[in-house]
């Protein structure tokens, strides 16, 4: 099984659309996990192959920019989403920004449920919010009708120092973390120019033609799956957002378990 996880930065690079395109023809994975995908990249996402799962955000009140699509042979058992629009306040909108959230669903995989999740937690420098919005992550994923298989994948915006360590030392040890050696996938030179403090960073970095990489899109799994199965993490090389697209990729013997 192979899984693609990507903040799509609501299609600003002109290469997401042929990238997206690309993927669904070659039926090369069997979810993508997606985070800011917008009205626009939505728009990117229709495929006969494959089935589009998006919510609306109440908090928010519009549609989330979380959504997972999934190949049309997977049966979709259920679905759950938590908001994280309120635990913040974004710079931008307020207590309703649509961007930051959970979203998972359970599909049921050779006789065995396999939940898949895509997360967002917020930007800035508010690392206690991240965490805090993270071990409500955990507890909805490992509680909310238990599953054998559980995958989750995402956008942390773990920006400062050690903070991608802290984060797996709160999942685990349920969580593995598998893209722990996977290397920087934020580059801010592509970030746009809106008033949140690190995109102005941003901003100013470029006009000295520099920028910073950060480790923030990352996959953890459950014990569960992780044992007796080989699994793999690595970043693509497509320049397709300011967030490097992440592959997954988990031998058959889970479809065996």
């Amino acid at each position: 099984m192979k899984i693609l996880s990507l903040n799509c930065q609501r299609g600003m690079q002109s290469s997401l659309k042929d990238f997206l395109s690309q993927k669904f023809d070659t039926e090369k994975y069997d979810f993508f996990l997606l985070q800011e995908a917008d009205k626009k990249v939505l728009d990117f996402l229709n495929h006969p192959l494959y089935k589009l799962l998006s919510v609306f955000d109440s908090d928010a009140k519009q549609k989330s920019e979380l959504c997972i699509v999934y190949k049309t042979k997977y049966n979709l058992i259920q679905h759950g989403f938590k908001s994280f629009a309120s635990m913040r306040k974004d710079p931008l909108l307020g207590f309703k920004s649509p961007s930051f959230g959970l979203l998972w669903a359970d599909f049921e995989i050779a006789d065995k449920i396999t939940r898949v999740a895509t997360i967002h937690l917020h930007s800035g420098i508010d690392s206690r919010a991240r965490l805090k919005e993270l071990r409500l992550a955990q507890k909805i994923l490992l509680d909310e009708s238990p599953v054998p298989h559980v995958i989750l994948a995402g956008d942390l915006n773990a920006g400062f120092p050690g903070e991608q360590k802290q984060m797996a030392r709160v999942l685990a040890p349920e969580f593995a973390w598998t893209t722990k050696d996977i290397g920087p996938t934020l580059d801010s030179r592509y970030s746009e120019n809106v008033a949140h403090l690190p995109n102005r960073l941003a901003a100013l970095l470029r006009l000295f033609n520099t920028g910073v990489q950060l480790r923030t899109d990352h996959f953890f799994v459950n014990q569960q799956t992780i044992q007796g199965n080989n699994i793999e993490s690595s970043k693509l090389p497509d320049r397709v957002s300011d967030h490097s697209p992440v592959e997954f990729i988990i031998d058959t013997a889970i479809a065996k378990i």
